[in-house]
């Protein structure tokens, strides 16, 4: 164990330049040093008993004030990373495991082992095609992205006073333990009395799962009924995500065209043990499922003996005056497995999601969701229990329509004139419009233009099973992009397209 040194003012202050601070960032200054003196320590750059510059010196290297710095040291002091000495200054606690990034460099070891050959071949998720928008998509002026919403429309203060609530002392016992593989039961019963019965589902909480987002749920599911030689059909185009988890799991993927009905139910459904479809919106043509259509798949699921995953990814945000029942309502002998989130309607960095199926299937996939996560956080579901409860869901959802409602209809007034050589098409009650150059310009070459020009745009091509298909459309999305940065934006893309 080493002692504590008494360095130069100017040895302690060489640390200083090390020491990042962004006042951009949401982190407060504190809480920024607090991280990077954290960090310094863990690097090796600060040992075990070295001396930290004075909160005078570091304010003033920094450019912050001298309470942000001492605030910084007591809260380290507390954690037990920093002790002070009167008369002395700060130092790296003595007590601090080394740390394991010190020394490795001295470490020799054989050559590291390829991991990538072990894992079957063509089956690498890395390798999946995937509809890729900046990370910084809402810095753009422009943000055609769809499915998506601004920042400056989550319903904050709301959500604000539901985490409070549910962070009284009174109910820490209910999501601060380990509730095993179980649900919060207020989230479950207001996702059965409020958001179900909306899009005509009848549920009880046995029989519902939630899950990290609807992604999960189709893996859930997915992996539950996979097997040697099972076969899943899906739409094509379709949600590439889902194309992703098959890929990883089953033994054939078939992919079913879609028409002006939705997916074509034929012969090449009945060799299927899964078929998954977005009936009520499909993905991403947001065709809905005409109602024949749907009569036919039902049927065929009972005749050929299939299950079907229908994933109503958009049915809190679907604004028009006539939206079809899901399959689920008119499931037969529970061959229909549900899916839905809250994502398109308050934010999708929640993951917050949930399956409906038999009550026997609900419990195989809360056993298998349990060997992965145990249980979604129960806080969140708290919160969102309340959420709902206290009707702010379905007061958003309201202000929702009405704004996609009005932006669809200032769209809808100029893109035929601005886009006269692309085939367009918008459904009833959808934020998106689908783009086809006429002329085969490539997607991909009108998105990079347009991100020089401050648009956000999505090609569909990996959208499809043959990458080479849908290269010359594109989405155009409404959800995240002010009303009043539309038509500017619109007519910006069109003079975009034609440097094409």
């Amino acid at each position: 164990m080493t002692e504590y040194s008494r360095t130069t003012r100017a040895a302690a202050n060489l640390i200083i330049p090390l020491i990042k601070v962004d006042r951009l960032l949401s982190l407060g200054v504190r809480d920024q040093i607090r991280s990077e003196i954290s960090r310094l320590i863990a690097e090796g750059a600060l040992e075990q008993g070295a001396q930290l510059p004075s909160c005078r010196a570091m304010a003033q290297g920094l450019s912050v004030a001298v309470n942000s710095v001492l605030g910084a040291y007591l809260k380290l002091i507390d954690e037990g990373i920093l002790s002070s000495k009167p008369k002395s200054g700060y130092f790296v606690s003595l007590e601090l495991s080394a740390s394991p990034l010190q020394g490795s460099a001295k470490t020799k070891t054989r050559e590291t082992t390829n991991i990538l050959d072990r894992i079957t071949k063509g089956k690498l998720p890395s390798k999946g095609s995937y509809i890729v928008r900046p990370p910084d998509w809402p810095k753009y002026k422009y943000p055609f992205v769809c499915n998506q919403i601004p920042v400056n429309r989550f319903p904050l203060a709301q959500w604000r006073e539901c985490m409070r609530l549910a962070m009284n002392s009174r109910d820490v016992a209910s999501w601060a333990g380990d509730n095993q593989y179980w649900d919060s039961d207020e989230f479950l019963q207001e996702v059965c009395t409020r958001i179900l019965p909306r899009r005509g589902v009848a549920a009880r909480p046995e029989n519902v799962l939630v899950t990290l987002g609807a992604q999960q749920a189709i893996y859930i599911i997915s992996s539950l009924l996979r097997g040697y030689g099972r076969v899943v059909a899906m739409e094509d185009p379709g949600y590439p995500d889902a194309r992703n988890i098959f890929e990883q799991i089953f033994d054939e993927i078939r992919f079913i065209p879609v028409d002006d009905e939705g997916i074509i139910v034929d012969e090449r459904l009945a060799e299927c043990d899964l078929v998954y479809v977005t009936p009520n919106r499909q993905f991403p043509t947001t065709i809905a499922m005409s109602a024949r259509r749907r009569e036919m798949l039902l049927k065929m699921a009972e005749s050929a003996d299939f299950l079907i995953i229908e994933d109503d990814y958009d049915g809190d945000t679907d604004f028009s005056e006539e939206v079809e029942a899901p399959l689920y309502s008119g499931n037969r002998n529970g061959r229909v497995i549900y899916i839905n989130s809250l994502s398109k309607s308050v934010a999708p960095g929640l993951r917050l999601g949930f399956l409906v199926a038999q009550e026997d299937l609900v419990s195989e996939a809360r056993a298998l969701r349990g060997l992965m996560i145990r249980h979604t956080p129960l806080l969140l579901q708290k919160t969102a229990g309340l959420f709902l409860k206290f009707g702010y869901h379905d007061a958003l959802c309201k202000r929702l329509h009405a704004i996609f409602e009005q932006r669809i209809a200032i769209a809808s007034g100029i893109i035929d004139d601005l886009f006269p050589q692309f085939d367009i098409r918008n459904e009833d009650g959808s934020t998106i419009f689908v783009m086809t150059d006429k002329a085969g310009r490539d997607a991909q070459m009108i998105k990079e233009k347009a991100l020089q020009a401050n648009i956000v745009i999505e090609p569909l091509w990996p959208c499809y099973s043959d990458d080479k298909k849908g290269k010359s459309s594109f989405r155009i999305g409404l959800s995240a992009i002010p009303s009043d940065q539309i038509e500017p934006g619109l007519t910006l893309l069109s003079e975009t397209v034609g440097t094409v």
